[in-house]
């Protein structure tokens, strides 16, 4: 098969993206197909790591770091809003490089849109498999279509059709709770950013650009738990009535078809993600519960090493080999730290969690940055 032939990678989000830019930038070509008919403002606010944010800046994306907000210390509070912990945005910087930034998901996934090109994006074509030979990958779409290509890279998410092709149809693991998510613009109050934890259940606020807040909430439930007949509004709202004063506040100036409930899932990282000329990519290789903040973080490092690996050699083979031996271990770390924090996070043992908050109080802050080293400190 002719080298000139794309690389072609299914699905449009953050991950399918940066890598469609990454390889761009190193002059392969490439193809993105994408299952839904329109990219709208899909999900909430991310944050940004320094680790992330040297990746954008080499994918040339340094107006998106210098517009996007500027996060100050990061506070953990009990519930009511006792001050348990801080982490100095200025020793993060001095450590890692770069500040952490906060930005709304769909700004990030515009901005790289809009540097990777439209024209290379086709929209409204479900993948349902593909076959690979010793020359490229044809891919299969639900309306009949074929494409040809030297690669694929599948960057469809949690629920991966190529990864269920790869390895087999299994179910993601549920984490013990669920979430809501809100971006609204504050209301005439003092807004405490940070993570607030209690018995079972956390909330976190994070400061957006415009004005806006973006927010999480968490509560252990079961998995699939129907919600109130009232609206999920309502159901977080009284769940964190009685917490810190911004923490009601926030949700009940969210409007409610603007907060979005999901249940927390990750997947046991996986021995190996590449056969021959198919590997995955951000939440289709590793997916993880958001305790560490580094899902699109991880997805981000993960575009730059596959370019890097596809302009090393012109053996696929090869090249998708390196890639996965470059990134399984550091993802594989971090993926069981993000679990075992939020295991943490959302213990519900009276005791338990007045133990764990006294921990936080007393953690010297050179071991707060320490916890963060492995995942932030690492430069692509």
């Amino acid at each position: 098969m002719p080298e000139t032939e794309p690389v072609i990678i299914i699905g449009a989000g953050i991950g399918g993206l940066a890598a469609a830019l990454a390889l761009k930038r190193a002059g392969i070509e490439v193809r993105i197909f994408e299952r839904v008919d329109t990219l709208g403002e899909v999900g909430a606010g991310l944050t940004l790591w320094a680790n992330a944010v040297k990746v954008l800046r080499k994918l040339g994306l340094e107006e998106l770091t210098t517009s996007a907000f500027n996060l100050a210390d990061g506070d953990i509070y009990s519930w009511q809003g006792t001050r348990l912990s801080s982490l100095s945005a200025r020793k993060l910087q001095q450590r890692f490089g770069a500040t952490n930034l906060a930005i709304h998901r769909a700004d990030l996934q515009a901005a790289l849109l809009a540097e990777v090109g439209p024209e290379t994006l086709v929209l409204d074509c479900q993948c349902s498999g593909f076959e690979q030979d010793k020359n490229g990958v044809t891919v299969h779409f639900a309306s009949g279509q074929q494409v040809r290509g030297r690669a694929l890279i599948g960057a469809d998410g949690i629920h991966s059709t190529i990864r269920a092709q790869l390895f087999g149809q299994h179910k993601p693991r549920y984490a013990g709770y669920t979430a809501w998510r809100g971006v609204t613009v504050s209301p005439p109050m003092e807004m405490r950013v940070g993570e607030y934890w209690g018995q079972g259940m956390r909330f976190g606020l994070v400061p957006l650009t415009q004005g806006r807040y973006y927010w999480f909430a968490t509560c252990n439930a079961r998995e699939c738990e129907q919600e109130h007949q009232a609206g999920r509004k309502h159901e977080v709202h009284a769940l964190f009535a009685h917490w810190y004063s911004s923490i009601p506040a926030i949700i009940e100036a969210t409007p409610a078809s603007a907060i979005l409930r999901n249940d927390i899932y990750d997947r046991p990282p996986l021995a190996h993600w590449t056969q021959k000329r198919v590997t995955l990519l951000g939440d289709a290789a590793h997916p993880m519960t958001p305790n560490l903040g580094q899902g699109a973080c991880q997805a981000l490092e993960d575009a730059l090493v596959l370019a890097h690996c596809l302009e090393q050699t012109t053996n696929v083979n090869l090249a998708l080999q390196l890639y996965q031996s470059r990134r399984i271990p550091r993802t594989t770390r971090i993926v069981n730290r993000s679990w075992n924090i939020g295991r943490v996070g959302q213990w519900k043992n009276p005791l338990a969690c007045q133990l764990r908050d006294i921990g936080l109080k007393w953690l010297p802050s050179s071991l707060q940055i320490a916890t963060f080293a492995e995942a932030v400190g690492y430069e692509v």
